[in-house]
């Protein structure tokens, strides 16, 4: 597809001809939405009003799903206020809400409530082992969610809700391509058969070519839903899950390259293969009005297998060590969960999961050849092996939330989670500082409380306060895969306290949001580079993130405005990690002050929609001594719909002003000594003007309205009915 195309033009035809369409979209009247509360699931584990949950909860819902025909999912959740995520390629990202732009187990992410992954196997990327044509909505729980989600729901977590079977046939069929070598073709399909509802969704993603070298890929999702109301009030749901990521990883460059060649790749034989299934199905008893159990059994097998460029080093003019990593787990798991209404005004919920999950992981030294006069990374043979190891890791956890309302919209909740978690390790080498600790045992527990209240001050004006505690034990891969062989890490711990206010206009076409929190945390363990390429976990001994984040909506005839954004200072209270270095005091790398986010829509007519967004991310510290500093930056991005019967035609172009910018940098500069920025530092660029043109095929089903501004949610699982 030529580079030289524009979209615009085709964008202003559009408009144009929908304006006098025959048979417009019908969507219903803004009294009729006013009468629907807002409903969240992922506050309590269950479908609940918005105005009753103390919690920072953003839901991206179907209409902005549509509106955005993402093929990565930041691109909605950074609309989120206090949310954003990187594009470090082919779906790899990592993650800032209430923390830095951190690779640190502080994020949990979820599908239907369910962690994707176990305890101690965090991995900053996992969301691309999520099926996003097959969500119906996706929550983000901002601050921890320990007391009911347990570990690492710290900074915030990520609930994936998958679309639930419609009442009558539907299919959607759809194909987009890039003029960077990225093709993406997508179906959904659901049906209803009686007491049976089947829902199939997919895609299948291409990168072939594109604008940086070493950087193709080949990605496949697909998920199958099936619903069995067996009885009136007995409903089972069984969620199939399959993602797999072959793709190159062209890797950061140094300041030189960066700023002079941002294409380039040293890279030529670097990759990442991902391979993720999931099975769960969920037994749900309403065997009485005041109460429903839920009991949910899970199976996951998961592989990762990569020769990653962040483990390749330069060790003279023509030559170079890497390593592979190579992890496989296997999870069986439960949750029994039960709801009991009290009384009018009290509701508890309580529970216990289980998860057991046998980890091999096994990682290679290489070495590497380098051509000096390219830079490029031209072969490689293995050497010896570095670690191979099994761990098994299993949790047991037991909580309880309850909810008081003993006043008309006014509801107190209180709860908490207690986890124990325990890595039993065997080592199949000779335990040394470079093979690994000998065999051995680790256990860690710890109690998360959490209490809050929520308050309807007005029939238009929202309040609520929030204590919260969350925790992250150290990883599997910290514990044992890296450079210390024992190394001595202590879980961490977080306390939390937030307080905001959500205000909306009885028609719903006018909304804002503020947030302000305080995040403190004693003994986060954080990544210590010691030079590009090389670190090992530690503890800080204490860390500060206190923030504001804040979003508004409107719908102003056929125009809509939205604005979302964060102003946040993360700071290490008492960090040092030697005896001659002392961060104290200092902004924490990568870890901008301002993120903002807003978007300018015009509906011309019911089946056109034009809109221009812009993002922009603050200045930052890339180093812990502040020294070296990231100016941050500012994009732009256009998207145009237009919809005629069954058909759809989209499109859009990313990096509209083709801006010259990297999704993260970092330093490993301290402060003494020479500077060496084409040694010590390190950008990941980001795609320059890209163009994006799409059509999509729809039959049956019922259009969701033009608007992306907040509307009702009324399901209890992002459901499309």
């Amino acid at each position: 597809m030529s580079k030289h195309f524009r979209l615009a033009p085709l964008a202003a035809a559009m408009a144009c001809a929908c304006a006098h369409a025959e048979e417009p979209v019908i969507t219903a009247p803004a009294t009729q939405v006013a009468q629907v509360e807002r409903i969240v699931v992922s506050g309590s584990r269950e479908a609940t009003s918005l105005r009753a949950t103390p919690a920072a909860v953003e839901r991206i819902d179907e209409a902005m799903l549509d509106a955005r025909r993402p093929t990565f999912i930041g691109q909605v959740l950074n609309t989120a206020p206090g949310v954003y995520i990187t594009d470090l390629g082919n779906e790899q990202h990592n993650t800032s809400i209430r923390q830095p732009l951190s690779y640190q187990a502080v994020y949990l992410y979820l599908e239907d409530g369910l962690p994707i992954r176990p305890v101690g196997l965090f991995n900053h990327n996992a969301l691309y082992e999520l099926n996003l044509a097959s969500a119906g909505a996706i929550e983000v729980i901002k601050g921890p969610a320990s007391s009911l989600y347990g570990a690492n729901s710290v900074g915030g977590a990520i609930n994936l809700l998958t679309a639930a079977p419609s009442e009558a046939p539907e299919l959607q069929l759809g194909i987009q391509r890039s003029n960077d070598g990225y093709t993406r073709a997508e179906f959904d399909a659901s049906t209803n058969f009686g007491a049976h509802g089947l829902r199939a969704s997919g895609y299948v993603g291409t990168q072939r070519d594109g604008w940086q070298t070493h950087s193709d890929a080949d990605k496949r999702s697909l998920s199958l839903r099936w619903d069995w109301q067996i009885a009136s009030q007995l409903r089972l749901k069984t969620v199939a899950s399959y993602n797999y990521l072959d793709t190159d990883m062209p890797g950061s460059l140094n300041a030189s390259d960066y700023a002079s060649r941002p294409a380039f790749s040293p890279n030529t034989f670097t990759f990442r293969n991902v391979e993720a299934m999931r099975l769960s199905s969920a037994l749900e008893s309403r065997w009485r009005a005041e109460s429903l159990s839920t009991l949910t059994a899970w199976w996951r097998d998961n592989s990762t297998d990569q020769l990653p460029s962040y483990l390749i080093f330069d060790t003279g003019a023509s030559a170079a060590s890497g390593r592979t990593t190579d992890q496989h787990f296997r999870s069986l798991g439960a949750d029994l969960r039960h709801r009991e209404d009290v009384a009018r005004t009290l509701r508890l919920i309580g529970g216990v999961s289980l998860d057991h999950s046998p980890v091999d992981a096994r990682e290679d030294n290489l070495a590497i050849t380098r051509d000096p006069a390219s830079g490029r990374y031209t072969g490689y043979r293995v050497v010896s092996a570095r670690r191979d190891y099994d761990v098994t890791v299993h949790s047991v956890a037991a909580y309880l939330q309850g909810e008081w309302r003993p006043l008309r919209g006014f509801t107190l909740t209180a709860g908490a989670r207690h986890d124990d978690i325990g890595y039993d390790y065997t080592n199949h080498l000779t335990p040394s500082a470079t093979t690994g600790a000998a065999s051995g045992s680790r256990d860690y527990s710890h109690t998360s409380p959490s209490i809050g209240a929520a308050w309807d001050a007005t029939r238009t004006l929202n309040l609520y306060t929030r204590y919260s505690q969350g925790f992250t034990p150290p990883e599997v891969s910290s514990q044992y895969g890296g450079a210390l062989a024992t190394p001595d890490l202590r879980p961490a711990v977080f306390d939390n306290i937030e307080a905001g206010a959500r205000w909306a206009r009885p028609d719903h076409r006018l909304s804002a949001e503020l947030t302000v929190y305080r995040l403190a945390g004693s003994d986060e363990i954080l990544s210590y580079t010691i030079r590009p390429g090389v670190s090992e976990p530690r503890n800080a001994g204490s860390t500060r993130h206190v923030g504001v984040e804040f979003g508004s909506q409107a719908r102003l005839g056929s125009f809509e405005v939205m604005f979302s954004g964060a102003w946040a200072k993360h700071r290490y209270g008492n960090y040092r990690p030697s005896s001659t270095l002392d961060f104290s005091g200092k902004d924490m790398p990568g870890a901008p002050r301002l993120l903002a986010n807003a978007e300018l829509a015009w509906l011309p007519g019911e089946c056109a929609r034009i809109a221009l967004e812009g993002q922009h991310v603050g200045a930052y510290w890339m180093d812990n001594a502040n020294t070296v500093r990231y100016d941050g930056h500012t994009l732009a991005h256009l998207r145009a719909s237009w919809r005629e019967g069954d058909w759809e035609i989209f499109g859009r172009i990313a990096n509209l002003f083709d801006a010259r910018y990297a999704e993260i940098a970092a330093s490993s500069y301290t402060g003494s000594g020479l500077r060496a920025p084409d040694k010590q530092d390190t950008y990941t660029p980001g795609a320059p003007r890209t163009f994006f043109i799409g059509l999509r095929y729809h039959f049956g089903g019922t259009p969701p309205e033009a608007s992306t501004t907040e509307t009702a949610q009324t399901h209890n699982d992002g459901v499309r009915s």
